[in-house]
């Protein structure tokens, strides 16, 4: 393969970002899911005093995390975030049925 053949497959891969861009995007998602785990903690804390139930927002967190950890699996194939991605998965499919099934315990 030569360096144009390679210059390229590498520019129609990148959606017309470059390497430094790229980066870029994906610290302002961290930033992004930083507030968004503090506005969900802060509602869930807010229900908890007010004597109701978080599991919409256990929910959220962990649809999040099964999202991240189901990324990194599939663009490393490490085999920790695959179990990671299956247990966070497990915990949001049990708070959404909880959640869901209106329970009260």
């Amino acid at each position: 393969m030569d360096r144009e053949e390679i210059l390229k497959r590498a520019q129609s891969q990148s959606i017309g970002l470059d390497e430094r861009e790229q980066q870029m995007l994906g610290v302002s998602f961290g930033f992004g899911a930083v507030l968004m785990m503090l506005v969900v903690f802060a509602l869930a804390a807010a229900a908890l005093l007010r004597g109701g139930q978080v599991y919409d927002y256990a929910a959220i967190v962990f649809a999040y995390l099964t999202g991240t950890q189901a990324h990194q699996y599939w663009k490393t194939r490490r085999r920790s975030a695959l179990v990671s991605a299956a247990a966070c998965a497990a915990v949001l499919a049990a708070n959404l049925l909880l959640f869901l099934g209106g329970w009260h315990g």
